[in-house]
């Protein structure tokens, strides 16, 4: 087995960063990564009540106006 020191590791990740990073960037998919695991109760919970405050608070503010029963608006910034 070879022995290297921590300098010699550190200069050969180096030099070989640029070249690494520009091979991610290239393979790199452009579209939106989904989530592979269903969240758990937990979290669900505490984003639908995030969810909620925020709806009720652009409601304060104007920001949403109802058309009718099923129709609205929403004013985004």
């Amino acid at each position: 087995m070879r022995k290297m020191d921590f300098s010699e590791l550190n200069e050969t990740i180096f030099e070989k960063k640029s070249e690494v990073e520009r091979t991610i960037l290239r393979t790199k998919s452009s579209d939106r990564l989904f989530r592979t695991r269903p969240r758990d109760e937990g979290e669900a919970k505490i984003l639908d009540e995030l969810c909620i405050q925020r709806w009720k608070k652009a409601e304060e503010e104007g920001k949403i106006k109802y058309i009718s029963k099923r129709m609205w608006d929403y004013e985004l910034d």
